[in-house]
């Protein structure tokens, strides 16, 4: 394969990955919204979705696909505070809207506390590709 044709299929595959990761995410969401499917019915699925797509932006950093050249700090904390902003607000509806329960504001707390600790491994770890990827490139180039 000459370069044109590498590219047209790498874009290709790109397209096709994603969409088969939408449809699966879909599929996810039926089951627990519409079917009302308890999640351990579907957790492995989700489970394997969630390790993917961290795999996906670390290899993506590591090879240099996400040009990173120089974050500052604040930077980071800004993409570190939105993860986590997010992942709250998901947790909290995950817990308080769909489910009928509910939890109590210690154990939302308490979740808060697991979800800004997660967010911070996931950010240190790939703050670490993109520092490995980039010496790597570097030492490609030399």
């Amino acid at each position: 394969m000459d370069e044109r044709n590498k590219k047209i299929a790498y874009k290709v595959i790109a397209i096709m990955y994603f969409l088969t990761y939408f449809a699966i995410v879909g599929i996810l969401l039926y089951r627990q919204f519409v079917l009302g499917q308890e999640l351990s019915d579907y957790e492995d699925i989700a489970i394997i979705l969630t390790i993917n797509s961290l795999f996906l932006i670390s290899a993506l950093l590591y090879f240099g696909a996400i040009p990173i050249r120089r974050l500052k700090v604040k930077s980071i904390l800004l993409i570190y505070i939105v993860l986590v902003v997010f992942g709250s607000l998901f947790t909290y509806a995950r817990y308080n809207i769909f489910q009928s329960p509910g939890l109590s504001y210690k154990q939302l707390f308490d979740k808060f506390i697991i979800v800004v600790t997660i967010t911070g491994l996931i950010m240190g770890f790939w703050i670490l590709l993109s520092i490995l990827g980039k010496k790597r490139l570097d030492k490609e180039l030399e």
